[in-house]
């Protein structure tokens, strides 16, 4: 077994691990608040489901970048929402009924929007090389969101004390995790950097912006809901993009490309989060 496959099988346990947590966390009722508040729901979605793909589809269309690279903002522009988020949220006073809703829910409405994503994407001018097949996304997401969410839904009823306990320091170790094996697969990938351009990497932080950007714009009055969005509309679920992406396409290039969207990511929602502290504590000042 090579040093690549160990780490895709890492990725699986602490994609499956922290998808685990959060069934611990959420109640019966959290993940349901959205449905309860159709508005905020529809904002929501925009954010998470509406922007990043058609931001990434008019870069596609409009921006001449290699066909890797289009794949890996494909794969990307698809994922679900990160679920290693809700202390980083919760840190920013969102409500967490909300917070529980948007991971949970949203990660649920991705087994029918990724494909719808997937087929309207790939089907672009200048993109139709750019091929990532639906049956192997929707199985991963099965496997990796939809089953986990259950077993930790379940063990929380029959432990709740245990899992209580538990959630926190295990989401927190599957963050760290997560990233030192996604920048693992980029050392074993270095190529890939050099052949990507500089112009992708622009387009990588263009995305992310506008992405926190329209999260903050639609998540409503309240600075801590507004970040929760925020967030939750930049920060893809990396892990799932990355093992399509190891699964299915040889090049670098692609690894690469979700890579350092995600370290990007990071820089940039820290000066975010940093900036929203600033906010809350105007608003208590006042």
């Amino acid at each position: 077994m090579t040093a690549e496959q160990l780490i895709l099988m890492l990725l699986q346990v602490i994609l499956f691990t922290s998808v685990l947590t959060l069934g611990f966390k959420s109640t019966l009722s959290e993940p349901f608040f959205l449905f309860r508040h159709p508005r905020l729901f529809i904002r929501t979605f925009i954010a998470i489901y509406i922007v990043a793909p058609v931001l990434t589809a008019v870069i596609l269309v409009l921006v001449p970048l290699p066909v890797d690279v289009k794949t890996g903002m494909i794969l990307l522009a698809i994922s679900p929402v990160a679920t290693t988020l809700p202390h980083n949220m919760l840190i920013l006073r969102a409500n967490p009924p909300y917070v529980y809703s948007i991971l949970i829910s949203m990660s649920l409405i991705a087994v029918v929007m990724i494909p719808i994503s997937l087929a309207i994407l790939t089907a672009l001018p200048l993109t139709h090389d750019a091929s990532v097949p639906p049956f192997e996304v929707v199985k991963l997401i099965a496997q990796t969101v939809l089953l986990p969410l259950i077993i930790g839904a379940i063990i929380r009823r029959l432990a709740p004390r245990w899992t209580e306990r538990l959630s926190q320091p295990i989401n927190a170790i599957s963050g760290k995790a997560l990233i030192a094996a996604l920048l693992a697969l980029l050392a074993l990938n270095l190529g890939g950097i050099a052949e990507a351009g500089l112009l992708s990497f622009i387009v990588l932080l263009f995305l992310t912006v506008s992405a926190l950007a329209a999260g903050h714009f639609l998540g409503g009055s309240a600075v801590g809901d507004r970040a929760a969005l925020a967030m939750a509309a930049a920060q893809r679920q990396t892990a799932i993009a990355t093992l399509i992406a190891a699964i299915n396409f040889p090049s670098p290039v692609t690894i690469d490309v979700i890579v350092i969207y995600l370290i990007i990511n990071i820089l940039t929602i820290r000066l975010y989060t940093k900036w929203c502290k600033k906010q809350l504590v105007a608003q208590t000042e006042t």
